[in-house]
C-alpha cells in the first residue's frame, strides 16, 4: 500500500517584488553618487548603493531558484522524500520507519539572519534509532526547507499516523 503527501516550500510572493525595487533603488542611489561633490556623502550613496545591489541579486537567485515541493510516500515500512524544483527531480532520501523514534514541529535552527526575522517558520525533527540527536525531515543539500505550521504539522500527522500503521500490522492477530 503506498501512500502520498505533497507539501509545498513556505515560499514568499514578494521575491520578484523586492528584487526589482533593490534593484533600481541600487540605479537611482548610484546616479546620486555620480552626482554628489561631497565625500562623505558619496561614501554613503556608494555603501547604501552596493547594499541594494546585494539584495537584489539574492532576492534574484531566490527568484531563479523557485519554491521546493517535497513528495512523502510510503511503501514497505520506508518512508520516501522526493524533492522538486520547478517541475524537475532534484533529490531523493528515504527513512525507515522502524529507525524513527520521537518526532516533533519545531522552530527552524536559526543559522542565519532572515530566521531572526522569520519566527512562524517551521520544521519537523525527529531522533533516529538509539541516538540522542535531532535530524530534520525536510533538509536539501544542508538547508533545512522552511515549512508553514499547518505543512509541518501535516508532515508530522502523516508520519505518526505510517508508524501506527506499521505497529498495528506486526501486532499478532488473536
Amino acid at each position: 500500500m503506498t501512500d502520498r503527501l505533497e507539501i509545498e516550500e513556505k515560499y514568499s510572493r514578494f521575491w520578484p517584488i523586492i528584487a526589482v525595487i533593490s534593484g533600481l533603488a541600487a540605479v537611482v542611489l548610484f546616479a546620486f553618487y555620480l552626482i554628489v561633490d561631497e565625500v562623505l556623502i558619496e561614501g554613503y550613496l556608494r555603501l547604501i548603493s552596493f547594499s541594494f545591489f546585494a539584495l537584489m541579486v539574492l532576492s534574484l537567485f531566490k527568484v531563479k531558484d523557485g519554491k521546493v515541493e517535497i513528495v512523502f510516500e510510503t511503501e514497505n515500512n520506508t518512508i520516501y522524500l522526493t524533492y522538486y524544483v520547478r517541475d524537475r527531480l532534484v533529490y531523493e532520501e528515504d527513512f525507515s520507519l522502524d529507525k524513527i523514534k520521537d518526532l516533533k514541529v519545531d522552530y527552524m535552527p536559526n543559522k542565519s539572519l532572515y530566521n531572526d526575522f522569520a519566527k512562524k517558520d517551521r520544521c519537523v525533527r525527529f531522533k533516529k534509532g538509539k541516538s540522542d540527536d535531532w535530524l530534520y525531515m525536510a533538509q536539501l543539500f544542508g538547508r533545512v526547507i522552511p515549512l508553514t505550521q499547518s505543512n509541518a504539522e501535516k508532515i508530522a500527522d502523516f508520519v505518526r499516523s505510517k508508524i501506527e500503521e506499521k505497529d498495528e500490522i506486526e501486532l499478532p492477530k488473536s
